[in-house]
């Protein structure tokens, strides 16, 4: 893209002094046009973290007429691509609640709507998003996987503005409202349709999907003075899906989040201080109504968090970084209620509300030794107490090359400790999740990781390579082998279910952007093994097996190409390997209950993954400050069937299912003003 500056007709006036005597003169210079290609980088690798601009965002191609954040999130390397029923974001083979996803710090804990195939983050909303996945610094928060951050818009605007997104599917909208020259509100809000015009595709295995969302962000940022911000934001979210076949079956499952911050960050000399308080919820209710049986299930999860952060320049080579936080954990143990047919089978007594306290303090110096070479060398102390107490010294340690101008290599090593677990009643990306706090019974997950990465940027940072191999080795991983038909069955006791193990990480990302010219965009690749090794119900052998996100392969191609001044097309095509699963061998009806016998937990693999969307952008009006146009988008263009779950008909054969089995159109009216 080119910008134009235009000098013309500048007079300059200048004194030139000759014998002693002042000789005033006037000169008026010729028309000068100044051009420069300008650069736009999609995503910035700053140190160990990589930085999304939100605005570079809006520019990618569209997926169903929205600028996702977590959609194009989930197409870099190392964090594997989703399918339609499968949400989350599994960075270098974690699970997704081992990764902190926040929102200015505060933790949001299911960040997705309609089984993933969008995420809560309204992107006119946010500024910037931020990814560490390898390599931490001694003041991150406790977590052995990565983390993802969104901040809100803060700075001062310049004017009242509207920006918004009419589709087919939902709309959004987020207002802009300057409150005097030192604080600004931003407003944000988006509902669904989806059943309107869709709901005919919106089945599994031909039957119906009721479903509906809405989320809502505010965010009220302060400028007292000009070394002083304070920011307050609030963000809520609401899903609703229904299935029902026929007056004999239904399943209702009904999940929101809430999320309430506020930070001030004060500018220091050669410095900066932040403070935070949050306080961040999810729960989830689930209905199974079947064979004139209701199964009710309820959970919540909850936390708040106080966060303290200090960074101090104690001398031009030396940055001290220190934090302070903690966190109180209270939250709702899976409960189960049944109404109808239950017959003799006893419910188990409701649990009472849980509690856990943790408190944590983090140091990391950077040492720059020259220009070519630095370190960063950190720990990370914790404890935490619920029925026992825990406690974690993890120590990490980078060492920084700068062999030549825009080439970087980094070698991180490290040790992560996580006090809470997640597990789910089901499959296939579904909101069915429940946290458990590490106890007596299920231990305080640990991680030790290494990694390798080379950055470097080529011809004027017109295109950019990105290279990282990791390997990471976790402990107190858990797992649930249960599903929801199965604690129907058992009396609903879900815990014995539950098994801990280790499991292992490893593998390879490779990314190459285009930053500049008619055509950009990136094509990324991972490699990754996600294995776990876990013992038998019975605790008789051990397994290992893949981790149910496991994708061996995983490509993406996301190219942008603006041909016209108003016109710009686009698309990306996926290609991954499929998920694992656990294969049923035998089923049989015993005293009533049906016992089934599966072969080797994940053993199986669904086929390849693949998909193709396409997007193409009008701008009717597109000048600095306002912005008009249209947009259509193709999801799967050659309506390939993926497959996402398992079903099994005569003879247990298995069937592979889909949710989305043909061409989605939409079309949406986006602005700006």
């Amino acid at each position: 893209m080119l910008f134009i500056l235009l000098l013309g007709h500048l007079s300059l006036m200048g004194q030139v002094t000759y014998n002693d005597s002042a000789v005033t003169f006037n000169r008026e210079l010729e028309e000068v046009t100044v051009v420069q290609k300008k650069t736009q980088t999609i995503v910035e690798q700053r140190g160990n973290k990589m930085v999304v601009d939100m605005s570079a965002i809006s520019q990618m191609p569209k997926f169903l007429g929205v600028s996702d954040p977590i959609r194009y999130l989930q197409s870099l390397a190392g964090i594997s691509t989703n399918n339609e029923t499968s949400a989350g974001i599994h960075i270098q083979g974690c699970d997704d609640y081992q990764t902190l996803t926040s929102i200015n710090g505060a933790p949001i804990y299911y960040p997705n709507h309609l089984l993933g195939l969008y995420s809560t983050f309204i992107a006119p909303h946010f500024s910037t998003m931020t990814v560490e996945q390898a390599e931490h610094r001694g003041t991150m928060e406790n977590r052995v996987g990565g983390l993802v951050n969104v901040e809100t818009q803060h700075l001062q605007p310049l004017r009242f503005g509207v920006e918004g997104n009419i589709g087919l599917i939902s709309s959004d909208a987020t207002l802009t409202i300057p409150c005097g020259k030192k604080s600004a509100l931003w407003l944000s809000g988006r509902a669904s349709y989806i059943n309107m015009l869709y709901g005919k595709w919106l089945q599994i295995q031909g039957v119906g999907l009721g479903y509906n969302f809405w989320d809502t962000n505010l965010t009220y940022a302060i400028h007292p003075t000009e070394n002083d911000e304070i920011v307050i934001t609030g963000f809520f979210s609401r899903d609703n899906i229904n299935i029902a076949d026929s007056l004999t079956f239904g399943v209702g499952i009904h999940w929101h989040n809430i999320v309430g911050s506020a930070y001030w960050n004060h500018r220091l000399n050669g410095g900066n201080w932040r403070t935070s308080i949050s306080y961040s919820g999810f729960d989830n209710h689930i209905s199974v109504n079947a064979l004139a049986t209701n199964v009710y299930t309820d959970a919540g999860w909850s936390s708040l968090d106080v966060k303290n952060r200090l960074s101090k320049r104690l001398r031009h080579d030396i940055m001290l970084n220190v934090s302070a936080d903690y966190t109180h954990y209270f939250y709702q143990p899976l409960q189960f209620s049944s109404t109808g047919g239950i017959g003799v089978m006893e419910l188990p007594k409701p649990k009472p509300l849980r509690h856990g306290d943790e408190a944590s303090v983090g140091v990391d110096l950077r040492h720059g030794v020259n220009e070519w070479f630095a370190y960063h060398m950190g720990v990370h102390g914790s404890i935490f107490h619920s029925n026992q107490l825990f406690w974690g010294c993890d120590p990490r340690i980078t060492f920084q090359f700068t062999p030549a101008e825009n080439h970087e290599i980094s070698l991180h090593a490290g040790s992560y400790t996580q006090f809470f677990h997640k597990a789910g009643l089901t499959g296939g990306g579904l909101p069915t999740d429940f946290f458990m706090l590490a106890d007596s019974t299920l231990q305080a997950e640990r991680a030790v990781g290494t990694s390798l990465r080379y950055s470097a940027s080529f011809l004027n940072k017109k295109w950019t390579l990105q290279a990282e191999g990791y390997f990471k080795q976790l402990y107190g991983v858990v797992e649930s082998l249960g599903n929801i038909v199965q604690l129907i069955n058992q009396g609903f006791d879900y815990e014995k279910y539950l098994i801990t193990g280790a499991g292992r990480n490893y593998g390879l990302n490779l990314m190459l952007q285009r930053n500049q010219g008619i055509i950009t965009g990136y094509i990324s690749y991972s490699l990754c093994w996600a294995k776990r090794k876990l013992p038998a119900l019975d605790g008789s052998q051990e397994y290992i097996y893949s981790a149910s996100h496991e994708r061996r392969h995983d490509l993406n191609i996301v190219l942008n190409a603006r041909f016209a001044k108003r016109w710009t097309v686009g698309g990306q095509f996926v290609l991954a390997s499929g998920l694992p699963y656990t294969k049923a061998e035998e089923a049989y009806i015993l005293n009533g209950n049906m016992i089934c016998r599966y072969s080797t937990f994940n053993g199986a693999h669904m086929p390849l993954y693949n998909r193709l969307d396409l997007s193409c952008s009008c701008d009717i009006i597109k000048t600095q400050d306002h912005e008009l146009g249209i947009n259509l988008s193709l999801y799967n263009v050659y309506c390939h069937k993926n497959a996402q779950f398992v079903v099994y008909r005569e003879n247990l054969k298995p069937i592979m299912g889909t949710t989305l089995s043909t061409i989605i159109p939409s079309i949406s009216i986006y602005g700006k003003f």
